[in-house]
């Protein structure tokens, strides 16, 4: 029978071999732990890439397999022809004869679950199923005519790369499906046409060698690991509040902001409003338009433009807000169910009894956490607040006289106690407010706001085209697929694994939450802003 078909041995010719040398220890102080097998991880995590000796159903989306999902499918640009990945094999799995073929002969089922095992192409033995977890007792399939099993079958070994000058490598075959559509003129519909699955050389794939090294043209050669920057989140703090989102693959997005109160974003080069941005975002905060069931360019289009994300949209997304109820010339503050609200830190001036004798906040008191969840036991709504206590507060939408129609103050703008005088006057029933200097985003977003004078998201879209886009004249239609390519569309950004377990760490979220979600969502961008935002009044962040 034939040695190892899986890894040839090298052995001649005066070169390393894979059994290493008696090491003398000089040292004075011995060591419990061993030095571990640094090759063997080189070669591991080589294997783990090429998942050579996996069926295609077996492999995971990672490495050679994950390069491949990220690219297809392929479609042209009137969307008539896709070409999809299928699958893809490298090397020739074959007996010493070729009358066994295929990774299919290294393979045996669970007695126990039934599911497929690998078994072992140079002896028999005992299998573990991952699935169940049961021992199986397998034997490699041994063909009738040549006696042997199936293995990787190499044109020319090792050696024999080394004395004619050759590359020590397997071919690598990749199966696409070319799928052809009829387009209806009139309702755009697709129907299919024509199907065709080939399968096709893609090239030759260098195998690594037991000590870790490629054979190219004749000469052993290692591959020296490049230093490049980790993908996550970057906070920095300084004369500037910098947070950086690197993906493993796409554009970079930077915000910052300065003593100037005012917060930027930067898209590759381009800098602009960090709030165009975050309105533009506003179109997937909801989901409410997804380009991918939208079938017409035109119908695309009516969505964009009928979308709306106001500025209290943005505003709720990030602030703590709260509820006012105007009743005969008094002001209720909300008290929610959960969550932050602005009525911590503010001061009562009459007793508020629950259940109990004891009032849960006295008169001239503050209102505490630890008295706003005994309001929350209590089963208290809403508690009553002087004029005073609303010093510093902003409108988070626009408070409108509904007898007149008239706009009594505008959206992010404060509340004056002579307005504050005239929404009680006004016949108004209830306002939503939010207190900038005492929440701990501070009012950096607030006056970017004031300064932005794009009020709709369609406008956004058009806005940063322009911004990335100079001299090409925008519309609609590019400038949604734009952004969406740039940071929706998976073959076009990957934040990888690494990246989003850095952003859950970062943010305080499960460590494996969302793993293998390779973009980032809306919320995502907008948790970052929080934070970054957040870094000023925390500086334990």
């Amino acid at each position: 029978m034939q040695g190892n078909l899986l890894q040839t041995v090298n052995t001649g010719l005066g070169r390393r071999t894979s059994q290493a040398p008696e090491r003398i220890d000089f040292s004075k102080i011995s060591t419990a732990v061993r030095i571990p097998n640094l090759i063997e991880i080189q070669r591991e995590s080589y294997n783990r890439f090429l998942q050579m000796d996996f069926l295609p159903e077996e492999r995971e989306n990672t490495g050679l397999q994950a390069v491949f999902q990220s690219v297809f499918p392929i479609s042209d640009f009137r969307g008539t022809a896709t070409l999809d990945f299928v699958e893809y094999q490298i090397g020739n799995w074959q007996c010493k004869c070729g009358r066994l073929e295929g990774l299919n002969y290294l393979r045996a089922n669970c007695k126990h679950c039934g599911s497929t095992i690998k078994v072992n192409p140079l002896a028999a033995g005992e299998t573990l199923c991952h699935k169940c977890g049961t021992f199986n007792s397998v034997r490699p399939q041994l063909c009738e005519n040549c006696g042997e099993p199936v293995g990787l079958k190499h044109k020319h070994d090792q050696q024999e790369c080394q004395e004619r000058g050759m590359s020590y490598s397997v071919p690598l075959k990749v199966k696409i499906r070319l799928t052809v559509y009829d387009k209806d003129p009139e309702t755009e519909a697709l129907s299919i046409r024509d199907i065709k699955e080939e399968e096709v050389f893609f090239g030759e794939i260098p195998l690594m060698t037991d000590n870790g090294t490629f054979i190219i043209n004749g000469t052993e050669r290692v591959i020296v690991s490049q230093l490049h920057r980790s993908p996550g989140v970057f906070f920095k703090r300084g004369a500037i509040y910098i947070a950086k989102i690197i993906p493993y693959r796409g554009s970079w997005v930077e915000f910052e902001y300065d003593q100037k109160n005012l917060l930027y974003v930067r898209v590759g080069k381009r800098k602009f409003l960090a709030s165009i941005f975050l309105r533009a975002l506003g179109l997937w905060f909801g989901k409410e338009i997804d380009g991918k069931l939208v079938k017409s360019d035109a119908a695309l289009e009516d969505r964009v433009k009928n979308a709306s994300f106001a500025d209290e949209d943005m505003l709720r997304a990030l602030y703590v807000t709260d509820e006012i109820r105007v009743e005969d010339g008094r002001l209720m503050i909300q008290v929610p169910e959960q969550g932050p609200t602005s009525l911590v830190g503010m001061k009562v001036d009459f007793d508020i009894k629950g259940r109990g004798p004891d009032p849960i906040v006295r008169s001239g008191k503050k209102v505490t956490t630890s008295a706003l969840e005994a309001l929350r036991k209590a089963n208290i709504g809403e508690v009553e607040m002087e004029t005073s206590q609303f010093e510093g507060a902003y409108a988070l939408s626009d408070v409108v006289n509904k007898e007149s129609g008239e706009v009594i103050l505008e959206a992010n703008n404060e509340i004056l106690p002579a307005k504050l005088q005239e929404i009680v006057e006004g016949g108004i029933d209830s306002f939503s407010v939010f207190f900038p200097e005492r929440d701990d985003i501070g009012s950096i977003l607030s006056q970017t706001l004031k300064k932005d004078v794009i009020t709709k998201p369609v406008d956004a879209l058009l806005e940063i085209y322009r911004k990335m886009r100079p001299g090409d004249p925008p519309t609609v239609q590019t400038a949604y697929k734009l952004l969406e390519a740039m940071f929706f569309d998976p073959r076009k950004f990957d934040f990888s694994r690494v990246g989003r377990l850095k952003f859950n760490i970062k943010m305080g979220k499960p460590e494996r939450d969302r793993i293998n979600d390779p973009l980032l969502s809306a919320k995502d961008f907008y948790e970052v802003v929080s934070y970054v935002l957040k870094m000023r009044k925390n500086p334990s962040e």
